[in-house]
């Protein structure tokens, strides 16, 4: 099973936080540590860390201890999707490595080998109590967790993930053969057979 879980607001992280966060690359600091580096005050610092902390950009990391009396005091260090925000390497090289594979497989094996991908990318298999149509909204909404912009729409008997913006758009520009990871994905979070109507006629959109 594979943790996706994420910062989900889209806007960019600017002022004193962007700062903090800055900070937190160079290694685990405290409150007084940041208080000092930036010259606010320790509640000033707490407030902007409970915010980030909340988002899911910062972490509590152990504690240091000092050789006076009083209570040790909390490090801080980015997380994982702390680190993301600052990482513009992903897509560079998701793409080469994709270029690389395609070099090595047929069309038929490299299709296949990244339906596995996205199998791995499910965070478990569907609860056989849920509704079909509880089911596509959290395929929706994990879709939505992995950068997308997705809705659902009903149509008869039949669900659509409506995409207006696609996680992988960059990867699915330079082969479309990712979509086939996204296909994966949806069906099983979905638990049923799912039909790939993406629109590459510009930036690539998932529907």
């Amino acid at each position: 099973m594979t943790d996706i879980s994420r910062r989900t607001d889209k806007d960019p992280i600017k002022g004193t936080r962007a700062r903090i966060l800055a900070l937190l690359r160079e290694g685990m600091w405290t409150v007084d540590d940041l208080a000092h580096r930036l010259e606010l005050t320790d509640n000033a610092v707490r407030f902007h860390l409970d915010a980030l902390e909340r988002s899911g950009t910062v972490q509590k990391n152990g504690l240091r201890r000092g050789g006076g009396v009083g209570q040790p005091a909390v490090l801080y260090t980015l997380s994982p999707v702390g680190e993301e925000e600052f990482s513009r390497a992903y897509a560079p090289v998701l793409i080469a490595l994709l270029e690389e594979l395609r070099e090595r497989m047929t069309s038929a094996q490299l299709a296949a080998f990244l339906k596995r991908i996205g199998k791995r990318l499910a965070p478990e298999s569907p609860s056989p109590s849920l509704s079909l149509s509880s089911r596509v909204n959290n395929a929706a909404k994990l879709l939505n967790e992995l950068g997308g912009l997705t809705s659902v729409e009903k149509r008869g008997a039949t669900y659509q993930i409506v995409g207006r913006a696609c996680p992988l758009s960059r990867a699915v520009e330079a082969d479309h053969c990712v979509c086939a990871a996204v296909t994966s994905l949806v069906a099983e979070v979905v638990g049923a057979n799912v039909t790939e109507r993406c629109d590459r006629s510009g930036r690539p959109k998932c529907c």
